[in-house]
């Protein structure tokens, strides 16, 4: 049945990632640009693998489903995350769609993340509605976009961060100004520190 596969465990567990993507990137102002790759670096593979796991789906509508993301929305998204990057934003690819790995294109993070949120957050909208027919269709309109579109993207993305992080000086202002310990000590890294050292010393 239908219900059963909109209800699967495969489309909870995506769709509780791909909420907390949306969250985190509409709460990118209250972060500096470091620790907003930090969390991109764990949380854009683990998008990719549930993303991967979707159940097989056929659209049961004739209409597209509703979309609630307006440019202004995805504009903001990519505003505020291009200030936080700073110069670590701009990064250069190959362009897949020419069939050549010698035409070089120049993209960036703020712009891919911005594009995925889009799909992700019209996804979980229509999702969020409880009919299964629009649960259905949304779901098979995100898992083909996945295939088409903001899969590829997501995998460019998380290149490009994981170089960002190589290069911390390229990272937005914030991160250069925080040289403390009480402005690093938040930092999702720093906690997995703390904790594996508690653990090893409780061990002892």
């Amino acid at each position: 049945m239908d219900e059963d596969l909109v209800y699967s465990k495969e489309v909870i567990e995506f769709t509780a990632v791909a909420n907390e993507y949306c969250r985190f990137l509409e709460d990118a102002s209250s972060a500096d640009g470091g620790k907003l790759l930090l969390v991109l670096q764990r949380l854009l593979p683990l998008m990719y693998m549930k993303a991967l796991y979707l159940p097989e789906i056929e659209s049961k509508l004739d209409e597209e489903t509703e979309k609630f993301v307006r440019e202004e929305d995805w504009q903001n998204i990519k505003d505020t995350l291009t200030v936080k990057f700073g110069t670590a934003n701009d990064y250069i690819d190959v362009n897949q769609d020419k069939g050549s790995t010698e035409e070089l294109i120049y993209c960036n993070l703020s712009e891919n993340l911005a594009d995925i949120y889009q799909d992700i957050k019209d996804f979980l909208m229509v999702y969020r509605v409880g009919t299964v027919e629009l649960m259905n269709d949304a779901l098979w309109e995100c898992k083909e976009s996945f295939r088409l579109y903001w899969g590829q993207t997501l995998v460019n993305t998380i290149r490009a961060v994981h170089h960002a992080l190589i290069d911390l000086e390229k990272i937005g202002g914030d991160i250069q100004s925080g040289n403390d310990e009480s402005d690093k000590s938040d930092w999702i890294i720093s906690r997995r520190q703390d904790e594996f050292r508690k653990k090893s010393e409780d061990d002892v």
